[in-house]
């Protein structure tokens, strides 16, 4: 979208629609976008799982069931990432523990999944990772 010297004006770019179409007596005006998001899945085989900016969604899978130790890049304000346990082996006795390189996830130094099949969104607000 760009923003012309009218300040009653958008232009939206290709896939992207703005209503109402002009600023007559409008107060509020909606930006919509057509099209669908595609995610980075990854899936995860080996312990230690080391996520990268480039996943957005990790399966750890790893087999037989055992403790996964999953590592969080250092955060940049408004990522998000999905950990999610791909073949239903997390429990009490066999976590997947994340932790983040830095800071903390919820005021906490680890966060875990130890749930058959669970999963966990973090996004990283500039401070910490929260989850979602």
């Amino acid at each position: 979208m760009s923003y012309t010297n009218n300040p009653t004006s958008f232009i939206a770019g290709t896939g992207i629609s703005i209503t109402p179409g002009n600023g007559v007596g409008a107060e509020e005006v909606t930006i919509s976008a057509l099209g669908s998001q595609t995610l980075a899945v990854r899936i995860a085989t080996a312990t230690p799982v080391a996520v990268t900016n480039t996943d957005d969604v990790v399966s750890v899978q790893v087999s037989p069931a055992s403790a996964v130790a999953v590592n969080l890049p250092a955060g940049v304000s408004g990522r998000v990432f999905n950990i999610k346990d791909g073949l239903g082996n997390a429990s009490i006795l066999d976590p997947i523990t994340i932790t983040p390189a830095a800071g903390t996830i919820d005021g906490a130094a680890t966060a875990v999944i130890n749930v058959p099949f669970g999963s966990l969104t973090l996004v990283y607000d500039g401070v910490q990772w929260l989850l979602i």
